[in-house]
């Protein structure tokens, strides 16, 4: 990743419709600045244009000029991070994207639309990777405002699909795998790695089901796969977590008054929950997890699967309960001789006869 020159790091989290990205203390005026949506995904036609429309709101309470930058952005690490370029000198996709307003004032806690618009040239191939930045400047009117800047950018992510006969869409399965071989109790959690080998992002579907029998003949769970639609970009892998978490009982994330707990070294402290609602969920004995997902290459639609195997063992209670039952056992044990040698005491004891 030498190559790019990295102006920002922004996660791609469909999850959420509204993100503030960038936050500054100017001269004790806390700067907040808010942008949404966190990501577009277009589908324009070469020589066609589209429009979309991007809000900015200012959360301080000072006026802000802001202007309007585009750059591009390709896939870091393989967690759904993008890296933020700027464009080669070769590149001319930047000059396709154009803004209205380009610039603008942000009145404090004020929602500003801008209006963006993206005309591709019927030359046009493959996909653009583009990252709208809102640039804002700190006023200079007062010496405490030009002590101060607001350091980073709010990045809007906007991937473009121009639909041309030129792309290749291919994914495959690089892994699937449980954290664990054996657990003591749910959560199983998954980790699945897809490699995309075509020119143009992809976003795949599909479920993690759950079975006993490895032909996955009864499925007893089915967990949604991508179900926020996140893409990964061509010639790159992104990994994926699921989690199984019905079960009974269930080790949860502690938390206190809604906030996570963590140990020393940082780790979250999990508790076990005896939902006994859920009592005939109790999981034991080996299990198969398969992955199915599907994706679309342009003709038809792709499967692909993957499977792997675990086992869920919950060994302490297994180990309590045989220590009840031997607890058991010596307790009958030891009344039945209690019982026997006061009943042969009591057949020695013969009454006295009555001489009078």
């Amino acid at each position: 990743m030498s190559r790019f020159k990295t102006l920002a790091i922004t996660a791609i989290a469909l999850l959420f419709t509204l993100l503030p990205v960038a936050s500054a203390q100017a001269a004790g005026i806390p700067i907040t600045l808010t942008t949404t949506p966190v990501s577009l995904d277009l589908h324009i036609a070469p020589g066609t244009q589209t429009s979309s429309t991007l809000q900015f709101k200012n959360s301080s309470s000072v006026a802000l000029p802001v202007n309007m930058q585009v750059q591009v952005f390709g896939a870091y690490g393989s967690s759904g991070q993008a890296a933020i370029t700027k464009p080669k000198p070769s590149d001319p996709s930047t000059s396709w994207v154009s803004f209205s307003p380009s610039s603008f004032t942000a009145q404090p806690n004020v929602w500003t639309a801008v209006k963006m618009t993206i005309n591709l040239p019927k030359t046009a191939s493959l996909g653009y990777y583009y990252a709208v930045i809102f640039k804002p400047t700190i006023p200079t009117t007062t010496p405490q405002a030009r002590s101060t800047s607001v350091k980073g950018s709010n990045a809007i992510l906007v991937l473009v699909d121009s639909a041309s006969g030129n792309e290749k869409k291919s994914i495959s399965v690089a892994n699937f795998s449980a954290n664990k071989h054996v657990y003591e109790y749910l959560p199983v959690n998954f980790s699945v790695t897809l490699h995309n080998s075509g020119n143009i992002y992809l976003a795949p579907s599909g479920d993690i089901f759950i079975s006993r029998n490895s032909d996955m003949s009864h499925s007893i769970a089915t967990i949604p796969f991508n179900s926020s639609g996140a893409n990964i970009l061509p010639s790159s892998n992104r990994v994926f977590k699921n989690s199984w978490t019905d079960g009974f009982p269930v080790f949860v994330a502690k938390t206190i008054n809604g906030q996570p707990v963590f140990d020393k070294k940082g780790d979250p402290i999990y508790s076990l929950n005896w939902d006994f609602s859920k009592a005939n969920k109790f999981r034991f004995g080996k299990y198969y997890a398969q992955l199915t997902i599907s994706y679309n290459d342009g003709t038809a639609n792709k499967i692909l699967t993957s499977q792997v195997s675990f086992w869920v063992i919950p060994w302490k209670l297994i180990l309590l309960i045989i220590g009840g039952l031997v607890l058991l056992i010596i307790i009958w044990e030891y009344s039945k001789r209690t019982i026997k040698k006061l009943w042969r005491t009591l057949r020695r004891k013969k009454p006295e006869k009555d001489t009078k």
